[in-house]
């Protein structure tokens, strides 16, 4: 294979690659305008409104509720510390499994 050769397969595959990205790139702005119109309300412009100025700054006083009359729990001292620990449950019983007669063997080959 020649240098002039290789030097138009190495442009041919650097206008290859060119295009994919662009295309790539021309896909994507495709998809995104096309779910942008997927949802209602949405019409790809983007609408700007602008704020009016506030003419006066009205200052508004804000009354908040004192806290509410909660009566004490009645009984005082309801709960009792116990007389003694609570025991542990006793530990399960172990069955045994029967012994096998012969050792399993594995398959070979």
């Amino acid at each position: 294979m020649g240098s002039t050769q290789r030097d138009r397969l190495v442009q041919g595959v650097r206008a290859a690659r060119w295009t994919a990205g662009l295309g790539a790139a021309g896909l994507t702005a495709a998809f995104s305008v096309a779910a942008a119109h997927a949802f209602k309300g949405h019409d790809g412009r983007k609408a700007t409104t602008t704020a009016a100025p506030a003419a006066t700054k009205a200052t508004h006083r804000v009354s908040v509720p004192g806290p509410d009359n909660v009566p004490a729990i009645s009984g005082g001292g309801s709960l009792q510390s116990l007389q003694e620990a609570p025991q542990s449950a006793p530990p399960p019983q172990q069955q045994q499994a029967p012994q096998q007669q012969a050792p399993p063997v594995s398959g070979g080959s």
